[in-house]
């Protein structure tokens, strides 16, 4: 009666718990969103904009070789007007409005500013409207700082070098060399457009006398020293046909190629346990002319069990520092292990890493707050379409989220927040503050009713083990036919096979070293291909009866022929790339001693692979 309790008590409790932890409350009504902008006192006008002044101007291009312009604008506002103004306008060319990809604007603090895309058009540019945090008062100034992404500004001109297969490409960006601004600037003035370090200018605009390159890849416009302006009217209007600029350059080192991801599916895992793991999915498409031998990804610095691969496997990746940043360059190299990117195909890959817990989460009782950047990793590329998931095991409540999500789902005992983006730019930070309940029950039942289920495995082990009898045959030997002449044989023309194949080596490589006669190579070449092919033929009905002895013997002999095929994959990999380098299609005498050396260390490790199998079969002669 008492072990009929003991069980009817613990029943009851396992009952209680998965009830209780079943009561949720509906978090997508619950949670608490943040407080809705409310729109400003004042709309945005143009009555007062010839008394509202710029003082100082500062822009900064940077011409990506993977299609996209990153623009960050800096500049210092003066309002001499008598009344304070909340906003202020600027302008994108109608026929590049499809093309800004991402426009954000932040006050002296860093702080975002509310903008919003007006359908006013002036003298044919889209206005786009950017309210202050703080009404600018007569006779003050406020600085504010725009960023900016553009596609489609580059035009690509194809030129074929020679009479051989290369092609050069010339990328050719035009656009505005100032912010288009319906107010007057005058001041310090000044532009600064980078392209690739690696890439050499073919030809560049020059505004007045001014625009100058300099080192670093970086052409530079400065008012201060053009003799025939020193002001900016609205609209540019003093430059006349120079308000757009024309750069030009090409790279003959990297050949930079139009990068696009077509697709990126991103999980944020949150265990309250202490553990955040990124899992993400790309999709990448190669839209440009020149195949691609790498790919860039930067990571956050502190991530920690980086991992990365495809449905083959492994993917070779390298790790670098950036400068005066928190993040690192993950290099993943397509050459070592896969094909490389080549015009027009996609290549799909997963990258897991864990973030430490304490750097972005804070805790009281039961209450936790995640402060992450969404976009985990970045890049040099267009993101198209984007997919974050934040799952959070065993939460109870979502009490506050900064950004509003696309949506809410319980899967489990897990909640997922999810978010969805069209285009994802490389200057595009989205960070969210996070406030969420913990629910105990839910987050240790799990672990309660693994230790329950291992108890009763045990105990039923235990039991069954109590009532079997004990076998008087504590074990039966199982004599198995051995085909031993066969084994014997096919090991030894395997080895001969092998000998004849490390010969044909040495003689290839006295020959181009001219230690050896080359009609004499020849004749040892063609020597040695007839006895191997003899041997291929000898080896046949050796290897027949060892299939059909024993699974581990046909097992044995699939894993050699796997290895002989990707012998001679390698070898035609070694010949691939010693012809283009002979023709100089390949960037440098480094880059193919790096790659003939990877090779060869293949090789030989496919060569020892084979010894090693050849000697499992021969251990069972003795």
């Amino acid at each position: 009666m008492r072990k009929k309790g003991f069980i009817l008590l613990l029943i009851g409790f396992l009952l209680f718990i998965v009830v209780i932890s079943n009561i949720q409350n509906n978090s997508l009504v619950n949670y608490q969103n943040q407080p809705e902008k409310e729109s400003p006192q004042l709309a945005g006008s143009l009555e007062g904009a010839e008394n509202i002044v710029i003082t100082e101007l500062r822009r900064y291009g940077n011409l990506s070789g993977y299609g996209l312009v990153n623009i960050e604008d800096k500049m210092t506002i003066l309002n001499n007007n008598d009344n304070p103004i909340n906003s202020i306008f600027i302008g994108i060319p109608i026929e590049h409005s499809d093309d800004l990809v991402y426009f954000e604007a932040m006050g002296e603090n860093k702080n975002s500013l509310l903008t919003e895309r007006s359908k006013i058009v002036m003298h044919n540019f889209e206005m786009i409207i950017i309210y202050f945090d703080s009404p600018l008062l007569p006779y003050q100034t406020k600085n504010i700082r725009l960023l900016q992404t553009f596609q489609n500004l580059f035009a690509y001109n194809v030129f074929p070098l020679g009479l051989t297969e290369d092609i050069d490409v010339h990328h050719n960006f035009t656009g505005p060399v100032w912010p288009i601004l319906p107010y007057r600037a005058e001041g310090e003035i000044s532009a600064e457009f980078r392209f690739p370090a690696t890439a050499e200018r073919v030809y560049f605009e020059r505004i007045g006398s001014t625009g100058n390159e300099a080192e670093g890849g970086r052409i530079l416009y400065d008012l201060a020293k053009s003799l025939s302006y020193d002001y900016l009217d609205p609209f540019l209007e003093n430059l006349g046909e120079h308000r757009e600029i024309d750069i030009i350059f090409r790279d003959r080192v990297l050949k930079f190629s139009q990068i696009e991801i077509e697709e990126i599916n991103r999980d944020i895992m949150i265990s309250p346990w202490g553990l955040i793991k990124i899992k993400e999915e790309y999709l990448i498409k190669n839209l440009g002319y020149f195949e691609q031998h790498n790919l860039f990804l930067n990571i956050p610095a502190n991530a920690i069990n980086i991992y990365l691969f495809d449905d083959l496997g492994e993917l070779s990746g390298t790790l670098s520092d950036l400068e005066n940043s928190n993040r690192k360059k993950l290099e993943i190299n397509l050459v070592q292990n896969r094909a490389t990117l080549t015009p027009s195909s996609v290549i799909k890959f997963t990258l897991t890493y864990n973030l430490p817990f304490e750097k972005y989460f804070t805790t009281n009782w039961l209450q936790e707050s995640l402060q992450i950047d969404l976009l985990t990793t970045k890049y040099d590329y267009l993101g198209k379409k984007q997919t974050i998931n934040i799952l959070i095991e065993g939460c109870g409540n979502i009490d506050y989220i900064s950004s509003p999500p696309v949506a809410i789902k319980q899967s489990g005992g897990s909640k997922i927040i999810v978010y969805y983006s069209d285009y994802v730019a490389p200057l595009e930070n989205k960070i969210v503050l996070l406030t969420f309940s913990i629910d105990l029950f839910d987050l240790l039942l799990r672990p309660i009713l693994i230790i329950l289920a291992i108890a009763v495995i045990s105990s039923l082990y235990v039991l069954l083990m109590k009532s079997s009898k004990r076998e008087e045959d504590i074990s039966l030997f199982k004599k198995e036919y051995l085909p031993v002449n066969e084994i014997r044989e096919f090991c030894s023309l395997y080895e001969e096979k092998n000998a004849l194949i490390l010969e044909i080596r040495k003689a290839e490589t006295e020959a181009k070293r001219k230690k050896l006669a080359k009609k004499t190579y020849k004749n040892l070449l063609a020597k040695n291909s007839t006895k191997i092919d003899q041997i291929k033929n000898e080896i046949m009905p050796f290897k027949k009866v060892l299939i059909e002895t024993s699974e581990t013997f046909g097992n044995i002999l699939k894993k050699l022929d796997v290895l002989d095929t990707e012998r001679i994959s390698v070898d035609d990999s070694l010949n691939l790339l010693e012809t283009r380098y002979k023709r100089g299609r390949l960037p440098s005498k480094a880059a193919y001693q790096k790659l003939s050396d990877d090779f060869f260390n293949r090789r030989k490790k496919i060569d020892r692979t084979i010894d090693r199998y050849i000697q499992q079969l021969r251990s069972y002669l003795l």
